[in-house]
């Protein structure tokens, strides 16, 4: 065997190498961005659990955001403060749901699941009174109002949806 035939046989050797370099580079690359994608989403459902759960946590702040579902406007301005926060933590979420959906690291289905949720919430009476005011300092809330406005009575709000949310 003469240098020439040696050097072709090392030319193809070399490039199945790099071949097979790219290849698992392709697959590694793929497995790391499902395992980030998985990993956003469980913290961000951990996130909107935590959430649901903040509404609960003790029987004041259940029956503050119960009653503020029904008419915002009749809580007093503590209840009120309390009623934005928890209310606008979900709003937050269903923000960053849109970016992270935006760049691939939460599925758009739970990302759509969260803007029902969030639209639930807005298309309450209370909801969507305490968002004609809140909108106007929130990136996309107009919009957001919007799309309430539009969709109250065509999809069930929260107290619709979820007993325990509806006026005693």
């Amino acid at each position: 065997m003469n240098w020439d035939a040696i050097s072709a046989i090392a030319e193809v050797v070399g490039l199945i190498i790099i071949v097979a370099s790219l290849i698992y580079i392709g697959v590694q690359t793929k497995q790391a961005n499902d395992h980030a994608t998985a990993s956003s989403e469980i913290s961000f459902i951990e996130g909107v659990n935590t959430i649901f759960e903040g509404w609960a946590s003790d029987e004041r702040t259940a029956t503050i955001i119960r009653k503020g579902f029904h008419n915002f406007g009749e809580l007093g301005k503590a209840e009120q403060a309390l009623f934005q926060s928890r209310v606008g933590a979900l709003i937050n979420q269903l923000l960053l749901a849109e970016e992270l959906s935006k760049k691939n690291l939460l599925s758009q289905e739970i990302a759509d699941e969260v803007k029902k949720l969030t639209i639930a919430v807005l298309t309450t009476d209370g909801g969507l009174e305490y968002w004609e005011h809140d909108s106007k300092v929130t990136p996309g809330g107009p919009e957001l109002l919007a799309l309430a406005k539009e969709l109250k009575g065509e999809q069930p709000n929260i107290t619709e949806l979820i007993p325990w949310w509806r006026s005693e």
